[in-house]
């Protein structure tokens, strides 16, 4: 859903929240097209600064202004091209020779295969941004443990009151929750490229071939076969 002027007019000034229910910032401004699409989000990051989001990776859910994480942006587009190139190259493999030249399909299949191995490429750079993304959530559970266990050591030798105390441990399992919903997540993600990569490294079906019959015999238009079931591999995507 592409976000619009009168989706996020009302919404300047508000919480900018992310798919595992944080807020990363306040919005406090905008840049739309001339039909009304917009463009980017000028996202206030605590006081560190403005950080500039594609309009495209923004979207309204529930009342509220969410952003997908560019990781899981970039991921989720190159999974969608894949798969997409996965189901073309299949059909190749059901053209009819007889009615369409060899030379034709060649081609096709030549051009398909360059978008397959510049798409191979992004896909692994995404892999790669996933593992790195894991490896920092590892730290980022650690170091909530290690607050939670600070706090409540603190709780249970008298040194901090129980309202005090109840406050920072609804923060902290907030964080500890947001943390495992996008560590389960990016390992779902990461296991939806894995998957579609090992698909397009199965052996390549050869066009079959389509003998016209005898002049003598009625001439039967050739069939096309739908791809079978099981050639499938559409990925379905969380949203």
């Amino acid at each position: 859903m592409v976000l619009r002027v009168e989706d996020v007019s009302l919404m300047v000034g508000g919480d900018v929240f992310d798919e595992y229910g944080r807020v990363i910032g306040i919005l406090v401004g905008f840049s739309s097209r001339v039909d009304g699409e917009v463009e980017y989000l000028e996202v206030k990051i605590a006081d560190r600064g403005l950080e500039r989001v594609p309009g495209e990776r923004a979207s309204l859910r529930a009342g509220r202004l969410v952003v997908t994480p560019e990781w899981k942006y970039k991921a989720v587009k190159t999974i969608e091209a894949l798969d997409r190139a996965y189901r073309r190259r299949n059909a190749l493999t059901h053209l009819t020779a007889g009615e369409i030249p060899e030379p034709v399909i060649e081609q096709m299949r030549r051009k398909l295969e360059e978008e397959i191995k510049k798409l191979k490429v992004k896909a692994e750079q995404s892999l790669e941004e996933i593992a790195r993304r894991l490896d920092e959530i590892e730290d980022e559970s650690l170091h909530v443990a290690s607050a939670i266990a600070q706090i409540q050591m603190a709780y249970f030798s008298g040194e901090i009151a129980d309202k005090n105390f109840q406050q920072g441990m609804t923060h902290l399992r907030r964080m500890k929750q947001s943390l495992a919903s996008e560590k389960k997540d990016a390992m779902s993600v990461q296991d939806k490229l894995d998957k579609i990569l090992k698909a397009l490294e199965s052996p390549k079906h050869e066009i079959a071939k389509k003998h016209v019959a005898p002049a003598k015999e009625p001439v039967q238009e050739p069939a096309i076969h739908a791809p079978a079931k099981e050639e499938a591999m559409h990925v379905q995507l969380e949203e």
